[in-house]
């Protein structure tokens, strides 16, 4: 088989695999949201098919890069990096923060943007886990998807890692994930309470 033949062998699979993944996420999809907002919105003003998703047009660099913060209490902004896909319509962003009296203290906070085709089926598949209801209890740690505030949430912590996370996705669009290091759980959940959501509809 010629390196040509090889090469288009490849791009078939992957675009049949693509093709697969979004039929699946559109039969998969729930009928009900699944992130209510305290906002006095309906839940059908929230709900977001994957079908609808996939027909968005994702944000762009400069959208996501305008929004994310470069300071929020005690943390600023160390490093940024940017994913732009537009031959697969996906867009996501990765800040990490610093605490600026203590470096060993950082927070990494990730936004996937669910617009397009191939960041629909990936969101489809976060909102079916933030679905189920589960809880892990161990002696250095925890883990449990619940609600809280309105909104479906996994979270975890471990304190012989020095590791708290928590994951949630905002306007039935953006999966949020929030990692702390050297923090407590409730020390990521403070910081993930001062983010302005505001630029991200």
């Amino acid at each position: 088989m010629t390196e040509k033949t090889k090469s288009n062998s490849k791009q078939f699979w992957m675009c049949f695999l693509i093709i697969f993944l979004v039929i699946l996420g559109f039969s998969c999809q729930k009928k009900r949201s699944l992130i209510p907002e305290n906002n006095g919105k309906s839940l059908q003003d929230e709900e977001l098919s994957a079908k609808d998703l996939s027909l968005k047009i994702p944000f762009t660099r400069e959208e996501l890069k305008n929004w994310i913060p470069t300071a929020l209490g005690d943390f600023k902004i160390i490093k940024t990096v940017i994913g732009y896909n537009e031959s697969v319509d996906m867009s996501a962003i990765k800040a990490t923060y610093s605490h600026q009296s203590d470096s060993t203290k950082q927070i990494v906070l990730e936004v996937l943007d669910g617009a397009g085709p191939v960041a629909s089926v990936l969101l489809s598949g976060s909102i079916q886990k933030l679905n189920l209801d589960f809880e892990e209890l161990k002696v250095n740690g925890f883990s449990r998807i619940h609600e809280r505030k309105g909104r479906r949430v996994w979270e975890a912590e471990y304190t012989n890692q020095g590791v708290a996370e928590l994951e949630f996705i905002h306007a039935g669009r953006f999966l949020v994930s929030v990692k702390g290091k050297h923090l407590r759980n409730e020390d990521v959940w403070a910081f993930a309470e001062k983010l302005d959501f505001e630029g991200l509809k």
